[in-house]
């Protein structure tokens, strides 16, 4: 598959970006927009960190100073109430939602006997209960409307037996079983249901870490996530549904 099989135009339709105010999110709703979505920048993130840049309305406003057009919602994925005023936002500026990213994660590299009961709860409230609820509820938009497309990011690591990031393993591992299981749910209603693996990726997240140096030289840059995401974007679920994708393999290599 080339570069030139990637493009998709997306003129017309509204995206969610969840976990938009840096990384990933953001590269993706950047792209999202230049392929002519109208993107919802959702995240917490409201005032700028000391350890961590970005926030959603400075994604919304280098969006829209490029001369496409995004919105910046406040939305924290583990409270079902935040979800909901998102989704009502989002539905009453834009009319429709066509695509939902569930990009908003916590990576935390302990072993199993290191993780704490906290530590455990809260991975799994981001990085399982957040892609539950905010599907959830876009889904009855989605299939009134019979379209849609849901991309999660996903990682390698639901694959792992290494013994670190054990809990945030398992937590990808069940996010992949559950997207999964619903694109078989969803097909009837032409909904495509899908996850990316980006990969190592350089975000501020991960340099807020401090990895040690061949780790950092090793991760790529977020644009890697960029065209596989907004191809996947435009699928249905009769075109690519129900798939697990690496972000590193998605332009030379047919997952």
């Amino acid at each position: 598959m080339t570069d030139k099989d990637l493009n998709a135009d997306l003129s017309g339709r509204t995206a969610i970006v969840t976990g938009a105010s840096r990384g990933i999110g953001k590269a993706i709703s950047l792209a999202l927009a230049k392929a002519g979505a109208n993107v919802v920048i959702a995240a917490r993130t409201e005032k700028e960190s000391p350890t961590l840049p970005g926030t959603i309305h400075k994604t919304a406003k280098e969006i829209n100073k490029l001369g496409y057009n995004a919105i910046a919602i406040r939305c924290d994925v583990t409270i079902h109430e935040e979800v909901q005023n998102m989704i009502e936002r989002a539905l009453s500026t834009y009319g429709i939602i066509d695509i939902l990213v569930n990009n908003a994660g916590v990576l935390q590299g302990a072993r199993f006997q290191e993780t704490k009961l906290e530590d455990f709860i809260n991975i799994y409230q981001v990085n399982v209960l957040g892609p539950f609820l905010c599907t959830k509820a876009i889904l009855p938009h989605m299939v009134s409307h019979k379209s849609g497309s849901i991309v999660n990011i996903s990682s390698g690591l639901a694959e792992s037996t290494n013994p670190s990031n054990n809990i945030y393993s398992a937590s990808k591992a069940a996010l992949n079983r559950m997207m999964l299981k619903l694109a078989a749910e969803v097909q009837e209603h032409n909904i495509a249901v899908n996850l990316l693996n980006p990969g190592l990726t350089l975000t501020e997240g991960l340099i807020a870490r401090t990895p040690p140096e061949e780790m950092l030289a090793s991760a790529s840059p977020p644009s890697r996530v960029e065209q596989p995401t907004v191809w996947l974007a435009a699928q249905t679920a009769m075109s690519f549904s129900g798939r697990i994708v690496e972000a590193s393999t998605f332009g030379d290599k047919w997952p």
